[in-house]
């Protein structure tokens, strides 16, 4: 019976791209007819890739847009690269000397001194080793779940999004789908929306282990706007003395 295994969404992906074998096609309209859990997944299926289609259309206007305006700068840009090619000669000759000083001396910026080195870089470079792929077992057995991280570690950031925020719409308690729709918008650099759900879990007091604070932290660093450094140590104090999790990142 399709509505009970894992994997009906691939059968609902091959019924609508039509590479279902016939066989199994005429099984799946008979059972879509009566049976509610199935007629269900296939409206979430849709639904999810409706909000994909629509997502990736926004996406390529909005890069034709920066493209367009891109190429009517390249002439106003060659100009200026001119004028500044000229002046960045000049500024090297009168500062090169000291700034082969001020390297032998340990005088440069360092971006990961200070402030024990939670800055836009540790994050990124936190998000990079741990957010690549998601754990196949975060699907927490259920068909939807585990469709998304599917999407997520095959690449396809627009389909999980659309995935993750379509539950989100069923269900707004579903604390999985929050955390996993806060990572694919880490990983899109939509920190804005990252910040977003991630604060939406962090206020969450039913969850046995709740990264959400901890990951707001990475969020809010890699968005980097004046005021969020200063939050994002707040937020990463609160994870450590709480021992919430992520504290041992911060130790």
């Amino acid at each position: 019976m399709f509505g009970e295994i894992e994997g009906d969404m691939e059968k609902i992906e091959q019924y609508y791209n039509n590479t279902l074998p016939d066989t199994e096609r005429r099984v799946f309209e008979e059972e879509l007819k009566t049976n509610p859990a199935l007629a269900e997944e296939v409206a979430f299926w849709v639904q999810a890739r409706a909000a994909a289609q629509a997502e990736a259309h926004a996406r390529r206007k909005e890069e034709f847009a920066q493209l367009r305006q891109s190429s009517q700068k390249t002439k106003q840009r060659n100009l200026w690269y001119t004028y500044a090619a000229a002046a960045s000669v000049v500024l090297v000759l009168g500062l090169g000397w000291w700034w082969i000083d001020a390297s032998f001396l340990g005088m440069t910026n360092n971006p990961l001194r200070g402030q024990g080195g939670f800055n836009k870089e540790w994050a990124a470079a936190y998000v990079e080793k741990n957010f690549t792929t998601l754990n196949t077992q975060m699907g927490n057995g259920t068909d939807s779940l585990q469709m998304g991280v599917s999407a997520f570690n095959s690449g396809d950031l627009i389909k999980a999004k659309a995935i993750f925020n379509t539950l989100l719409q069923r269900d707004s308690s579903n604390a999985e789908a929050q955390k996993y729709a806060g990572i694919v918008a880490l990983r899109r650099q939509d920190y804005d929306q990252a910040i977003k759900h991630f604060h939406a879990l962090s206020l969450r007091t039913d969850l046995v282990a709740n990264p959400g604070k901890f990951y707001e932290a990475l969020a809010l660093l890699q968005r980097d706007l004046p005021l969020d450094k200063k939050a994002a140590e707040n937020l990463l104090k609160e994870v450590k003395a709480g021992k919430l999790d992520g504290w041992k990142e911060v130790e």
